[in-house]
């Protein structure tokens, strides 16, 4: 249970680090919403092992083109109840006929080593190296906007690039960078995000290469677990790698239809 709400924080605290912006609603608890990448919208509720507050009957001032994650409720110390929080949501205003499921995640989480010194020299001409210049950050966001098929805002990230709370790295393979991912620290625990490989170097045993390096990367940080939300393409090499499963998280985004002329 501990795990489970420190990969929450982490998430819900980067999305913050993006920019994203309470809004000024009539429910009770704090909506926040990211106007800008990656546009989540979701409920701030106290991430304890106290029950969370039902949801309510509607969201207000929703704009159309956000994310909304559901992950499960805290009912108790012992257990966690996803399908409750799906049904809750199904049976608001907002989600009606126009919303689905776009994608599920798993959350999941390891143990970090404590004895590890230097990175592993697992593929020749493999490097990974922290963005430092423009030119940098341009192909970090080429390669992640290519691999995931949305647009990062480079505006969102160019303000993180001396955070050091987050490190944004990058894969080179004999010079060209073939990789990208976010580290985001949390205390003791150190969250993966936005794991990528550009489309021409994927299948070819990269991001195997790419976290291995990033595993000794958190622990050097001083990090104890790593935290991160799996798409379902990445769940059997995360679990190779020693990465535990927690919970789905479901992704609802309205359906786009258009009034075709007759």
């Amino acid at each position: 249970m501990y795990m489970d709400k420190e990969n929450l924080i982490n998430l819900t605290g980067l999305w913050k680090k993006y920019g994203a912006q309470k809004m000024q609603t009539s429910l009770s608890s704090s909506v926040f919403v990211n106007p800008k990448w990656p546009h989540r919208y979701w409920l701030d509720v106290p991430l304890d092992n106290i029950a969370y507050q039902s949801m309510p009957s509607r969201f207000d001032n929703i704009p159309e083109q956000v994310t909304i994650p559901v992950w499960p409720m805290m009912k108790s110390a012992n257990a966690l109840h996803y399908e409750t929080a799906e049904t809750q949501f199904k049976q608001t205003e907002l989600l009606s006929d126009n919303w689905h499921c776009g994608f599920e995640q798993l959350a999941m989480y390891k143990q970090l080593p404590i004895d590890v010194i230097s990175l592993p020299q697992n593929r020749s001409g493999f490097v990974v190296t922290q963005v430092a210049t423009a030119e940098e950050l341009a192909k970090w966001v080429l390669i992640g906007s290519e691999a995931f098929a949305y647009q990062i805002d480079s505006d969102v990230i160019k303000q993180l690039v001396d955070d050091k709370e987050l490190q944004i790295l990058l894969g080179w393979q004999h010079g060209e960078a073939v990789a990208s991912a976010l580290l985001y620290k949390t205390g003791e625990v150190i969250g993966v995000h936005q794991v990528a490989v550009k489309q021409a170097f994927q299948g070819q045993g990269i991001a195997n290469a790419f976290m291995q390096h990033i595993i000794v990367i958190c622990s050097q940080w001083q990090g104890k677990y790593m935290v991160l939300q799996a798409s379902v393409a990445g769940q059997p090499l995360y679990a190779k790698l020693g990465f535990k499963a927690q919970f789905k998280i479901k992704n609802f985004q309205i359906v786009q239809t258009k009034l075709k002329d007759s």
